[in-house]
């Protein structure tokens, strides 16, 4: 046996006679087809539909390639239906690769044009259509073509037309907008309604924009924007801008920058207010900042809030009334489990206290007060001394070492 018969490579065997789908290209057995052609079909109906009017493709035609002899040519009737879904790609005009068009916005989101480059790859994209229509005029049948192509698809292939919501400024279709305004404004109202009263806000108007020509429709989608932005309430510590209903999530991880580190007197857990984080709820209630410059533009005052006295957490005038008795119903069960010389005394709401001159209650000193009672309720470690709930005390001490 020669060396080349070593290099040669293998060749599989024949595979089982299959057929090729007209409207996906993908290939099935000879019973399988029959099964997967119609729904097949019916997807590429309901897809269409949801496309631009630029996008949409007349239904495409089976071919029928017949022998000379008249019998069926599995070879003609693959290569036919194989051009037939070939022919209902589009190119992108930025990188010159064919797709469905219901897969060209998905791939256009990630696709950026390069420098330089867009004609040459556009005009290669459109001759490869160009010659693929031919390629189809030449191997099957005039009646037997998919007319899925004309010069007008080839020509409208760019990014499909798209409008934006004055409510949360994400784009849609010229169809899909009028269906999505009215769903998106009752969200915006349930969402709104939600809010503390500091943060809610007026219902936004749709903008009018009217030109001696009618208005394009770049100057609506930017009178949209524009209403949209207007919504948004910068964050009191860093300046950027959020929808009120995200500002409250952002605020959870958003510190104020200061000078010298912020030491915290105790841990009490997950996201408990430190000393030093007491102090700067006293100057955001207050309405003060203790490191703002005099030249910083005014910003927005962050919404008032109450600490839990029973772990410590900050929250809303309106949220801590539902928090504390569920907050105490979870002390109780946790301090059932504990062992016994762990076991606490239930804590007491401290008093309010009433501001004699205004008939106010004093926030200041019900923070400080509750504070006080979380702090309580603290035990410390007999290893390194600080300070823990006592059922997290237990899983810190599996961890601490004594220092050598």
């Amino acid at each position: 046996m020669s060396q080349n018969s070593f290099n040669r490579p293998v060749i599989p065997p024949k595979r089982p006679g299959f057929r090729v789908c007209y409207l996906c290209g993908r290939e099935f057995g000879s019973k399988s087809i029959e099964i997967h052609e119609p729904k097949c079909l019916e997807k590429w109906h309901i897809e269409n539909e949801k496309l631009p009017k630029n996008h949409r493709r007349p239904v495409p035609q089976k071919p029928q390639p017949q022998s000379s002899d008249g019998s069926y040519d599995t070879d003609k009737m693959n290569e036919a239906a194989w051009q037939s879904s070939q022919a209902q790609l589009l190119p992108c005009e930025n990188c010159g690769r064919r797709f469905l068009p219901d897969r060209l916005p998905v791939h256009q989101k990630s696709c950026k044009p390069k420098p330089h480059s867009r004609g040459p790859s556009h005009s290669k994209a459109l001759e490869a259509v160009n010659s693929s229509l031919q390629s189809l005029h030449t191997d099957a049948s005039q009646d037997s073509l998919p007319k899925t192509i004309s010069n007008t698809s080839v020509r409208t292939s760019s990014k499909p037309r798209t409008l934006v919501c004055y409510i949360c400024g994400r784009e849609f279709g010229t169809k899909s907008l009028p269906i999505h305004e009215p769903k998106c404004l009752e969200k915006w109202k349930t969402e709104n309604s939600a809010l503390p009263r500091e943060l809610r806000r007026p219902v936004p108007q749709k903008p009018q924009v009217v030109t001696m020509g009618g208005a394009s429709r770049e100057e609506q989608n930017k009178a949209a924007f524009e209403t949209f932005k207007a919504q948004l309430v910068p964050c009191a510590n860093c300046g950027r801008t959020f929808s009120p209903d995200r500002l409250v999530v952002h605020q959870r991880s958003c510190k104020i920058k200061t000078s010298s580190p912020s030491i915290k007197t105790v841990s009490l857990g997950n996201g408990v207010t430190s000393q030093s984080n007491l102090d700067t709820i006293k100057q955001r209630n207050s309405g003060t900042s203790c490191n703002s410059p005099v030249d910083k533009p005014a910003i927005v005052k962050r919404p008032v809030t109450v600490v839990c006295y029973i772990c410590g957490r900050e929250f809303g005038t309106k949220s801590i009334s539902i928090h504390e008795p569920q907050c105490l119903k979870k002390w109780h069960m946790e301090n059932s489990k504990l062992p016994k010389q762990l076991q606490r005394a239930e804590p007491r709401k401290p008093e309010i206290r009433m501001v004699e001159s205004t008939g106010s209650y004093d926030l200041e000193a019900l923070n400080e007060a509750a504070w006080q009672s979380a702090k309580a309720q603290l035990v410390p470690c007999d290893i390194c001394g600080r300070n823990f709930l006592p059922d997290r005390l237990t899983v810190h001490q599996r961890s601490c070492r004594p220092s050598k």
